[in-house]
């Protein structure tokens, strides 16, 4: 792999000159023929990817550009089933509290490295261990990794827990090369990541493109049908649509509102919360002013007009939010919509009952720029109507991550696309080393005796799903996350490539074809 350094702008026009003028695929809408000899998705993103490391990757949308690079010890189907990838299978003990992990053996990662329960073992110890670990708080019940023979490991948990292979499902469980991780971890997350997937990265700048081409060593090569991936970061929202129909992109991930200009101009549009889908919400910090009262929270929530929100930044797709999860999600607890009502008469009555006056009350309101201004002004009116003073403090994503990951901020605007387990779901916003909870440690009792229910219950148990709700519910409710506003995810795609597989917070390649354009 090769990094490339900082392109002049004549570069980048001239790339894009050179990309338009070998345009094999991707005009606007194109209908299909025979299967392309140019194979590439180019894909279009306005994100700006910090962290190839799937440990140090704290967000869900961003590990979707790194599912071509990585594979897991599991994955799941479109019915949210857990089934084999790296490895074979799995068992429990009688006890429910220590699973068993059978890799599938001769398997290598993309450097030569073997794929083995020492390298799964080591994966596990440094998500516990390392300092930037996003993941600290999902593997808070894996109490420890033991290698049995080679292609064997166990795992020892803290408590029953039969979530665990969920967890150990796509994001939670890539597996990053031990060798390269072990060699210089900063340079495994910043420049050179490497892992077991169906794509191997060819060159890198860390401005603005990935390049990845199909790896042969893939265990599950065949149903990879495209032979190159280039991926574009950091690109103006803008002008996505118009990169699509000139052919620069032929994939892109937009924004709502831009939906249907994209869909009028021929182009396939994926927004389904079958697929991916983003729930938009305010945390709190309750150890930092002025959230440490009980009472500022409570009239925050009353506060919040979900209803406003969709309507204004949903385009036609958003939906109001009063819990982080979307009707239909396994999760979704009916009786949390009716909980806080948009009532501001209301938050005005309990914040003059605390002995706050108009104004008294003032915070930094942290985002990210360039992703959450909108959301930001919209609750900083709403909050305004109750009195409450909310200072819009945006940064590029680095220096906020800093601040929000580091436990520093009093109240962020961020956003959330899913979780692999259930479970894992609910720790990451309400458990005590939650990436998504920025009270971190801070938790509630009524959460954790409601979690150690729901892991002690098998995913096929008739009362599964009522326990998982009342997980949410007690998660939501003693927590510090304000729900705001959810909306599928949105990609455009040229009408040339076909449709990839359906599964909820993640981006599979398999089966997908490009088609030729004649």
């Amino acid at each position: 792999m090769r990094v490339v350094s900082r392109r002049s702008s004549a570069a980048v026009v001239a790339a894009l000159v050179a990309v338009v003028g070998l345009l094999v695929v991707g005009c606007g809408g194109s209908a299909g023929g025979g299967a392309s000899s140019d194979a590439t998705i180019r894909w279009g993103t306005k994100q700006i990817q910090a962290n190839w490391d799937p440990i140090v990757t704290g967000s869900t949308s961003a590990t979707i550009l790194l599912t071509p690079i990585y594979e897991s010890l599991f994955t799941v189907d479109g019915q949210r089933k857990v089934v084999p990838a790296l490895a074979s299978g799995y068992e429990y003990n009688a006890a429910g509290d220590q699973i068993t992990i059978r890799l599938k053996p001769g398997l290598t990662f993309q450097d030569g490295s073997p794929v083995d329960a020492e390298a799964v073992k080591f994966t596990i110890e440094r998500i516990k261990t390392q300092e930037n670990s996003a993941l600290k708080g999902s593997y808070s019940n894996v109490r420890s990794a033991t290698v049995v023979d080679p292609l064997t490991v166990r795992l020892d948990l803290g408590q029953q827990d039969y979530q665990i292979p969920y967890l150990l499902a796509v994001r939670g469980g890539m597996l990053p090369s031990k060798a390269a991780a072990q060699a210089d971890p900063a340079k495994l997350n910043s420049a050179a990541p490497v892992g077991a997937g169906p794509f191997k990265v060819v060159s890198y700048d860390p401005e603005s493109k990935i390049v990845l081409e199909k790896w042969d060593g893939y265990w599950d090569a065949a149903s990879i049908k495209v032979n190159r991936i280039e991926i574009n970061f950091g690109i103006d929202s803008s002008t996505l649509v118009a990169g699509l129909q000139s052919g620069v992109y032929n994939w892109a991930q937009i924004d709502p509102q831009q939906a249907g200009e994209a869909k009028k101009a021929g182009f396939d549009i994926l927004a389904s919360t079958d697929r991916h889908w983003t729930s938009i919400f305010l945390s709190l910090n309750v150890n930092k002013a002025p959230f440490t009262d009980p009472a500022v929270r409570e009239a925050v929530r009353y506060a919040v007009d979900p209803d406003e929100f969709a309507t204004k930044l949903g385009f036609g797709l958003g939906q109001p939010a009063h819990q982080p999860f979307p009707e239909g999600h396994p999760a979704y607890v009916p009786a949390l919509d009716a909980e806080h009502p948009y009532d501001p008469a209301r938050a005005r009555d309990i914040l003059a009952k605390a002995g706050y006056a108009d104004g008294a009350i003032t915070f930094d309101l942290n985002g990210i720029a360039g992703n959450f201004e909108q959301a930001a002004e919209v609750l900083q009116g709403q909050l305004k109507a109750v009195g409450i003073i909310a200072n819009i403090r945006l940064q590029d994503q680095a220096n906020w991550g800093k601040g929000y990951f580091g436990k520093q901020q009093a109240a962020s605007v961020y956003g959330y696309v899913g979780r692999d387990s259930h479970v894992q779901a609910l720790t990451e916003h309400f458990d005590a080393g939650g990436v998504l909870n920025l009270s971190s440690p801070t938790t509630s009792p009524q959460f954790q005796e409601a979690l150690e229910a729901v892991r002690a219950t098998p995913i096929d148990s008739p009362d599964y799903e009522a326990k998982l709700q009342a997980a949410a519910q007690a998660g939501y409710e003693n927590g510090s996350t304000v729900s705001l506003y959810a909306y599928p995810s949105v990609v455009a795609k040229d009408r040339s490539i076909s449709d990839p597989p359906a599964i909820d917070g993640y981006q599979s390649w398999k089966g997908v074809q490009i088609t030729r354009t004649d």
